[in-house]
């Protein structure tokens, strides 16, 4: 009777330790300071279909909280995190290009101004 009390015991408290619901904390503060991040540089500008989904998933992450579906808020707060590093790189991207097409311009301009000069 004891081993069975104890055994019933032993269950309920594990069943109840995986129906608690998951920390979201620190996967949304993780989630808020990348989103914000990415929205304090010029990734709005350079990459605003990303941004907005990471903002967007932030939103539904908070959503699901307030509804208290604490697993599909974890699993969006990881992916705005995700959606938000892929728009701050889309941009990094997108500002190396910029670069790259200003160096060989100047590259150009510089070979264009020697072949004058040799030609004279």
């Amino acid at each position: 009777m004891a081993m069975t009390l104890a055994m019933t015991l032993a269950v309920s408290l594990a069943l109840g330790a995986c129906a608690s619901p998951p920390d979201t904390d620190v996967p949304m503060a993780v989630a808020e300071a990348a989103v914000k991040r990415a929205s304090a540089t010029a990734t709005g500008e350079l990459a605003p279909v990303e941004l907005r989904v990471a903002t967007g998933k932030l939103a539904d992450a908070r959503a699901a909280i307030a509804s208290g579906n604490f697993a599909q808020a974890l699993r969006l707060a990881e992916q705005a995190t995700l959606d938000a590093q892929v728009a701050e790189l889309h941009a990094q991207a997108q500002r190396s290009r910029v670069a790259a097409q200003e160096s060989e311009a100047a590259a150009r301009a510089l070979r264009e101004e020697l072949n004058r000069k040799a030609a004279r």
